[in-house]
C-alpha cells in the first residue's frame, strides 16, 4: 500500500469514526445554535468605519491604471453609502515601489 492509499485510509476512517459520534449523540445534550442572519452591507446605514485596499498584480507602469481606478472606484462606493466613512487607504509595498 502506497503512501497516498494508506493516507487516503486513515482519512475515511477518521470520517467514519466522526459519523459514528454524530449517529450515536444524546440530542438532549446536543444545543442548537441558528446561524446570524446574513447582513446586507448595501441596504446597512449603521455607521462604520471602511479602509480600503488597492493592489496591483505587479509593477509594471501598464499596471498604474488599475491601481488609481481601483482607489477611485472604491473610494466613491465608500463616500456614496450612507454611514461608511472612508479611514485610510492600504496598498502592497510592491505597488508603492513600483509607481513611485
Amino acid at each position: 500500500m502506497n503512501n497516498s492509499s494508506r493516507k487516503n485510509l486513515i482519512n475515511e476512517e477518521k470520517k467514519d469514526k466522526t459519523r459514528r459520534r454524530i449517529r450515536e449523540a444524546d440530542s438532549s445534550r446536543i444545543t442548537f445554535i441558528p446561524a446570524d442572519e446574513e447582513v446586507d452591507f448595501y441596504e446597512d446605514t449603521s455607521e462604520k468605519n471602511v479602509a480600503l485596499y488597492a493592489r496591483v498584480s505587479t509593477d509594471s507602469d501598464k499596471q498604474t491604471s488599475s491601481y488609481e481606478m481601483q482607489q477611485k472606484y472604491y473610494s466613491r462606493l465608500i463616500e456614496n453609502h450612507a454611514g461608511w466613512k472612508l479611514i485610510d487607504i492600504y496598498a502592497d509595498d510592491a505597488v508603492i515601489i513600483g509607481l513611485s
